[in-house]
């Protein structure tokens, strides 16, 4: 699917329901089983393909996009702690988008985090209160952080009790400022002019606001695209002026959704809680592990169906803190291993395999190429693994092999990838395939790390990436 595409069927959700910020399209949920159907908005915490808050969905048919200006969709790859959006159909993801929450720099730091385009954003190194925050682009965590750095956050919303911060899952370092900026909150100081996000006044004069036809209020959660350079501090305080406001609408009454975030406003006697501006009714839900433990500030995974006032009637409460469930899980082939032979990649994550329990590997060691399954809680920087499960490549699984590119045939989209030991593997690409620091056009002779699955002795390629001098 090509940015073209999407953009038509998004341009479709909104004609018959006002455009769906997760998509269009219902389903049934999996309360977490693994097999999600419907739409599941959430952090990534692992690969094999991609795992969601838990839930694993096979993305190997459909390009990830995310959003870089107003109606323009780029192809890109997800990362660990990034914020997702997945419409699936039991367990197989038919549309995958990132969903950054604020991109722009860094104004002023604080003992918990810092701010950018006047969102508060704090870090997190507890489990029980979210996904430990990852650190990407260079960053090894907080105090690596500048004022005047160009970042990406993506967070979700905790409410406090003068309004809102935002939770960081990962914080990647930016080269440069892109061209709009992005900023994520709960609308307060609405009016004919604008409105407030935290400290930073977003002018709305000539915007486009989606979905077509609504009408912003106090309370909303939106997602605002901006230029950078309407980007001032005057007098009266930062502003922005936005090309686009989205308010963030899961679906329409009847589709069943799964969200994720802090659970805030907790009413136990009405059963009720919010989850970053949405009211969750939890009376007939599942609460796991136990209701007991269900608290304000825990962070949870909810699975249900949409009512008529927006809603979300919860069929399950999913605590996700660690303990019940793995906060982090990974399924593919240890790449760059270390002399010691326990610090390692899968699938682009770092790994800690130091204290590591280890099972079914060869001689109860590790190996350059093994494939394995991978359990563990999460650092500032990837997954200090509690246990590596060694085995075959699974048929059908996520693979990835290193190499050199030769004979290219752009028209076929094939070439040869000649891996280290001198043998030859045949590797294909389509429109799903990404293509990070690398093109089509100059694969020839560069040193590659190609991810995707073997069809008939062919690497059928979900991502190929050129090698950077540190790897």
């Amino acid at each position: 699917m090509n940015a073209t595409s999407w953009l038509a069927r998004a341009a479709a959700c909104a004609a018959v329901v006002g455009l769906v910020l997760a998509g269009c399209g219902g389903g049934v949920g999996s309360g977490g089983t693994g097999m999600a159907s419907g739409l599941t908005e959430g952090t990534v915490n692992g690969f094999g393909s991609v795992f969601v808050d838990g839930d694993r969905f096979d993305d190997s048919e459909v390009a990830t996009y995310r959003e870089t200006a107003p109606g323009v969709a780029t192809q890109t790859s997800a990362r660990l702690g990034e914020r997702v959006e997945v419409e699936s159909d039991k367990g197989k993801a038919l549309r995958l988008r990132v969903e950054a929450s604020v991109i722009g720099a860094v104004e002023a730091l604080r003992a918990d985090g810092f701010s950018v385009l006047g969102q508060a954003v704090r870090v997190n190194g507890n489990a029980a209160l979210g996904p430990v925050t990852q650190f990407g682009g260079g960053y090894g965590g907080l105090a690596a952080v500048n004022a005047g750095d160009a970042v990406e956050v993506h967070a979700f919303v905790l409410r406090t009790a003068t309004g809102f911060e935002l939770q960081a899952t990962r914080v990647e370092r930016l080269a440069a400022l892109p061209e709009f900026l992005k900023v994520s909150g709960l609308v307060s100081g609405s009016g004919p002019s604008g409105f407030q996000l935290g400290t930073l006044r977003v002018l709305t004069g000539g915007a486009e606001l989606l979905p077509a036809g609504a009408a912003l209020a106090d309370g909303q959660m939106v997602s605002v695209l901006a230029p950078a350079a309407s980007l001032v501090a005057p007098g009266a305080g930062l502003q922005i002026h936005a090309a686009q406001v989205r308010i963030r609408v899961l679906g329409v009454a009847g589709d069943e959704v799964a969200t994720s975030g802090v659970v805030g406003m907790l009413d136990l006697a009405n059963g009720s809680f919010d989850l970053g501006g949405l009211r969750v009714d939890y009376r007939q839900a599942s609460v796991r592990p136990e209701a007991g433990a269900l608290a304000a500030g825990r962070y949870v995974q909810v699975r249900g169906t949409l009512a008529l006032d927006g809603t979300l009637k919860a069929e399950t409460v999913r605590i996700r803190d660690g303990n019940s469930d793995a906060e982090a899980e990974l399924k593919g082939n240890v790449v760059g291993l270390d002399a010691a032979g326990v610090h390692f990649e899968v699938r682009g994550v770092s790994v800690d395999a130091s204290n590591a329990k280890f099972e079914d590997c060869p001689a109860g060691k590790l190996a350059e190429g093994l494939f394995v399954e991978i359990e563990g809680r999460l650092g500032a920087t990837g997954v200090i693994a509690k246990s590596v499960h060694c085995e075959d490549e699974p048929s059908g699984a996520t693979v990835e092999r290193k190499g050199t590119a030769g004979s290219v045939d752009l028209a076929a989209q094939r070439f040869v990838l000649t891996l280290s030991g001198g043998a030859t593997l045949n590797v294909s690409w389509s429109g799903v395939t990404f293509f990070e620091d690398v093109t089509p056009a100059t694969l020839a002779g560069q040193q590659l790390e190609v991810e995707g699955k073997l069809v008939d002795g062919v690497l059928v390629a979900k991502k190929i990436q050129a090698e950077s001098e540190d790897d």
